[in-house]
């Protein structure tokens, strides 16, 4: 994987995590700067967050495409 490639997959990857997360509406417990097993729900603010990091991708995405 060199060059965008990865960096497409990469981009492709996150975009399908978030997603997910956004639609279980669940995120992953960190105690002490670590992350556990256990799920929390998504505040609101996670909710933007996520929201803006995926427009974010989708804005990286379609702008390289059009140049």
């Amino acid at each position: 994987m060199k060059g965008t490639t990865g960096n497409r997959l990469r981009r492709e990857s996150a975009k399908k995590y978030l997603e997910d997360q956004l639609a279980k509406g669940l995120k992953p417990e960190k105690v002490n700067g670590k992350t556990t097993n256990n799920n929390v729900p998504l505040t609101e603010g996670d909710r933007k967050r996520i929201g803006h990091e995926i427009e974010n991708i989708d804005n990286k995405k379609s702008s390289k495409e059009f140049k």
